[in-house]
């Protein structure tokens, strides 16, 4: 059976998935990599790094070595919808790189060079974690997440990002990674755990629910693949 690929930039948002569903074998690689089964699914786990380049190289490397029929993107992300609080799940319709700027050439805020803009993640597997998470009694929202290579700490620069392009939550990575899985023909769900509202406030909110936030995607992904 081919593998499912799991996909953590931080640190600590992979150690709790690995610890969470028993992935104890390493593999050598660029990226501390892990392996195991999680109830009748193989799996891979990629500690990738920070950064829209980290998460695109990650998931070219992830398809061409090891095949994975399904992905997902895991992670923690910042509130720019005020109806979001600390630890909610945002499973992403779409994802946009919000600071891809080639207005110059008549482009819209966000578009790239191909046209795309707002980057669809795979519906069925986003429908499967929104069930899983709804049966495990978790607060989920399903909506768009804005991706940046920065921290976003500015609540008025939060607050433009919303409205520009609609986003719930904002992040390092993942309009990166879904892009790049559609080019690779990899389905793909991006899921974040939300620990900050994106201002002045973010970088210790961050700190106090990182942990907090990646036991929370751990077990929904431990659910999700042990049914």
């Amino acid at each position: 059976m081919a593998p499912v690929a799991l996909f953590a930039a931080e640190g600590v948002e992979a150690q709790a998935l690995r610890g969470a569903l028993a992935l104890e074998e390493v593999v050598d690689g660029p990226w501390p990599i892990h392996r195991g089964e999680v109830g009748r699914y193989p799996v891979v786990l990629i500690e990738t790094g920070v950064g829209k380049v980290a998460a695109a190289a990650a998931v070219a490397y992830a398809r061409a070595r090891f095949g994975p029929a399904q992905a997902f993107w895991l992670g923690v992300a910042g509130a720019l919808n005020p109806a979001l609080k600390p630890l909610d799940l945002v499973l992403a319709q779409d994802a946009v790189q919000y600071d891809v700027d080639i207005t110059a050439f008549g482009r819209s805020p966000g578009e790239l060079a191909t046209g795309e803009r707002f980057i669809p993640a795979d519906p069925v597997l986003t429908s499967r974690l929104a069930r899983t998470a709804t049966l495990m009694g978790l607060p989920v929202f399903l909506g768009r997440i804005a991706s940046g290579d920065r921290f976003l700490a500015d609540r008025a620069q939060a607050e433009e990002v919303r409205s520009i392009f609609g986003a719930d939550a904002v992040e390092m990575e993942g309009a990166a990674a879904l892009w790049t899985a559609r080019r690779v023909g990899l389905p793909m769900a991006l899921v974040r755990s939300i620990t900050d509202q994106a201002g002045h406030d973010a970088p210790p909110a961050f700190e106090a629910f990182l942990q907090g936030a990646a036991e929370r995607l751990a077990a929904l992904m431990r659910r999700a693949l042990g049914e």
